[in-house]
């Protein structure tokens, strides 16, 4: 572990990709690795997270966002959170795949992890893999989530801001940020804006903001990301989006804090947990325990070990 973190502050490229996969293996002795990690880490780096339902073009979108920030000479580090293959568990990397134009760039790395089927939208890996970039020294890191449901709002807690996309024609679009997503975005972007209802799904976002004080509502962008059209304002709203989160990174920083600590006292406990279920699952079948009962077995067992 120490030598893969040696690597990483060396920024060698190498310890980076080691380290990611050590994380998303469980590999014992990862969180001595992840310890270091944060440690290591500075508030330097810049995090922006992509989110939105499948086929928004958040992959294309992000791409053209690299392909700028890497024109005004600032590394990039992206984590695409792609579907969790049914044979092998790890990314169907179709989201890498869109972004293969800068597989050549030494100040871009582009890394593909794996959902886990995650409920709220980023897997343990993910959150964590946030401590090795940003030990790495990355200026940006991107994190671009699978928009698989009205849940995924996990996003928001890990990131410095939190761009929303929506795609004309999407019947749920609305319904969709009402549940959730609307409350979560520093940003709106919608995507394909070509498409037949681009005004009226932005009319729709801009009213449903009308009970926000003015200066709180975000803004709201159309773009048309195959056609590079409309990312240079995308870019614009993101560093003046930067200013504000700066001067709200103390605040910011606690939440994502406290947030990471519940996720891994959680994650903790789940595995103990694991420990003794099949013998109090067994009990419960056998009609000797109701599942409330067993659920006390099972914490008096782990007070008893503590």
């Amino acid at each position: 572990m120490q030598q893969v973190m040696d690597l990483i502050n060396k920024r060698d490229i190498r310890g980076l990709t080691r380290a990611i996969s050590l994380v998303e293996d469980h590999a014992p002795g990862i969180d001595t690795l992840l310890n270091m990690a944060f440690r290591s880490s500075t508030n330097g780096a810049f995090t922006l997270g992509f989110t939105g339902a499948p086929g928004a073009g958040k992959s294309t979108l992000v791409n053209g966002v690299i392909r700028r920030y890497r024109r005004a000479g600032k590394s990039v580090g992206v984590m695409a959170v792609d579907p969790t293959s049914a044979y092998s568990g790890g990314a169907v990397l179709g989201d890498r795949i869109r972004m293969q134009e800068h597989n050549a760039d030494t100040g871009v790395y582009i890394r593909s992890l794996a959902s886990r089927r995650a409920l709220g939208g980023l897997a343990e890996a993910v959150k964590y893999a946030l401590y090795l970039y940003k030990a790495f020294g990355f200026d940006i890191i991107m994190v671009e989530t699978l928009g698989i449901g009205q849940d995924e709002i996990d996003i928001a807690r890990y990131v410095d801001v939190t761009a929303v996309l929506l795609v004309p024609g999407y019947g749920d679009s609305i319904q969709m940020a009402k549940a959730g997503i609307m409350e979560i975005a520093d940003l709106f972007i919608i995507n394909k804006a070509d498409r037949p209802g681009a005004d009226l799904l932005m009319n729709q976002v801009l009213n449903s903001m009308q009970m926000k004080p003015e200066d709180d509502r975000p803004p709201v962008i159309l773009t048309k990301a195959d056609r590079d059209e409309g990312l240079d304002d995308v870019i614009e709203a993101i560093e003046l989006l930067k200013s504000q989160a700066l001067s709200q990174r103390n605040v910011r920083y606690r939440r994502r804090i406290t947030e990471e600590i519940r996720s891994a006292v959680f994650s903790y406990l789940s595995g103990a947990v694991d420990e003794h279920l099949d013998e109090v699952v067994d009990k419960v079948l056998n009609a000797s325990m109701t599942p409330l009962e067993a659920s006390m077995e099972v914490i008096r067992r782990l007070r008893k070990k503590d």
